[in-house]
């Protein structure tokens, strides 16, 4: 790779020793080098780094995966993350081609919130993560993950983004976590997320685990997404719950296997159908599928459930809508009928 610097480069007795001689070289540098973690062997880490402008790190020019086959990165930093950001923005770094290890007490990036650093103009590709507390945390602008994604037997929720103009996984993501704590849980939390693009991830909600929430932000498009859950371990209330935003438009999302038992939930009344609305305006749902499994697998959804359950919101649209049984739409009678417009052949029942 030009401009690059193995990490086997610098000296040191410890692979902590050797990065923090080579975070210093390349920090320094006019033109900041890409740091390889390329050799085929396991690298491991306990120290929390703080990255820089143009901040970058590469492995073997392979996927990363769970299964961590090409090498693995082992970060074990108790009870905080691995990469740390400062200031109110971070911009240029480059991830790529890594598979990582974590533990129940260590995150990947630092967890932040909304008003701390936003990462901006950064591509994150081909990465895998397993066995972390959470991946990433944080405000973006103008960030993209690319590539593959495979992320795997997490301990609470991955991804909890927010920010504006992102695009992420537009090349998909494998995300199956089942070791989450009581309580409710999710695998992509989207507080408030404005002209980005999620693309087709799969993304599995075990029991009390929901795959998606979105909250908030406008100009959000989720296309392609397929959130469901095995056979045998459903998820006990919705897949999707939408509490707010403005033009948000769902595209071809597939669901199987929700809302198998509610009650088990903390405040069953946020599940109501296999997708909750409880607010936002101008919502489109659009060749969404509501699969029962079609004589392939055998779900746990009891009959009757509301595929898409509007308790709130408005100028809500649902279109080209595709079910294995006969289609239910349900609004709150407190929603007013002219909220919402179908297909013709579309029934709205009134709760």
């Amino acid at each position: 790779m030009v401009n690059s610097v193995a990490l086997e480069d610098f000296a040191g007795g410890t692979d902590d020793e050797r990065l923090t001689r080579a975070l210093s070289y390349a920090a320094a540098q006019t033109y900041k080098p890409v740091i390889m973690l390329a050799q085929p062997r396991q690298y491991s880490f306990r120290r929390t780094r703080m990255m820089y402008n143009g901040f970058a790190l590469a492995g073997p020019p392979a996927s990363g995966s769970e299964f961590r086959y090409n090498g693995k990165v082992k970060i074990n930093t108790r009870d905080s993350g691995w990469l740390d950001m400062s200031g109110s923005q971070l911009k240029g770094v480059s991830i790529r081609d890594l598979s990582f290890e974590g533990d129940s007490k260590s995150t990947f990036f630092v967890d932040k919130t909304h008003t701390q650093t936003v990462l901006w103009a950064s591509h994150l590709h081909n990465l895998g993560f397993s066995l972390f507390k959470h991946v990433i945390w944080g405000a973006h602008t103008a960030v993209t993950f690319s590539g593959y994604w495979d992320v795997n037997n997490c301990y609470d929720t991955e991804f909890k983004l927010w920010g504006s103009d992102n695009n992420y996984w537009p090349d998909g993501m494998l995300l199956d976590s089942p070791h989450h704590p009581p309580g409710e849980r999710y695998h992509l939390w989207l507080p408030n997320l404005s002209k980005s693009n999620v693309g087709p991830v799969y993304v599995t909600g075990k029991h009390q685990v929901t795959p998606m929430r979105i909250d908030g932000g406008r100009g959000l498009i989720v296309s392609g997404a397929r959130l469901e859950a095995q056979a045998g371990n459903p998820t006990y209330g919705s897949q999707l719950i939408i509490t707010g935003g403005k033009f948000i438009r769902l595209r071809d999302l597939f669901f199987f296997n929700g809302m198998s038992d509610p009650g088990a939930l903390p405040d069953p009344s946020e599940h109501r159908g296999t997708v909750t609305v409880t607010g936002g305006g101008d919502l489109l749902f659009d060749g969404c599928m509501f699969s029962d499994g079609d004589g392939s697998q055998t779900g746990s959804t009891p009959a009757g459930t509301p595929e898409i359950y509007l308790a709130g919101g408005r100028r809500i649209r649902i279109r080209d809508h595709q079910s294995s049984r006969k289609p239910r739409i349900v609004r709150a009678s407190s929603v007013p009928a002219g909220t919402i417009t179908t297909d013709p052949d579309l029934t709205v029942t009134t709760r």
